[in-house]
């Protein structure tokens, strides 16, 4: 998806090259390439908003959080890979939180691996706690 998005060739050759030769499908025409481009930038505007609104409903939730600065780890390809997602989402979280908490005091980190540090960092605990 995220090459699909960053083709801005005139032809969507880019966009061509995945649906013919990676996904194997019949020869596409520029309208197929656009309406494909299209929506894999719904999906990823989609991915953007999710991603601001479940953040930001967790520090709004925990307002304490918000008074010094704050690092917030992410994993996924579409933070890693899709084009200015990060950007994206520091933006569309200016909508959710206070634009100054924001731009100056949160910082987004690529946290790879993250599901699976949670899972031990809880199963740890649970563990912990057993005792």
């Amino acid at each position: 998806m995220s090459e699909i998005v960053a083709d801005d060739s005139s032809d969507l050759h880019g966009v061509k090259a995945v649906l013919e030769g990676t996904l194997d499908l019949p020869a596409t025409t520029l309208i197929d390439r656009r309406i494909v481009q299209n929506v894999c930038n719904m999906v990823g505007t989609r991915g953007v908003r999710l991603s601001a609104a479940a953040m930001s409903a967790v520090l709004l939730a925990r307002p304490e959080l918000m008074k010094s600065n704050i690092s917030v780890g992410i994993d996924g390809s579409m933070y890693q890979f899709y084009p200015n997602f990060e950007q994206d989402l520091y933006k569309v979280s200016s909508v959710f939180l206070d634009p100054d908490f924001v731009q100056n005091r949160l910082k987004l980190r690529l946290a790879k691996d993250g599901s699976g540090v949670g899972a031990a960092i809880v199963a740890m605990t649970v563990d912990r706690d057993r005792a």
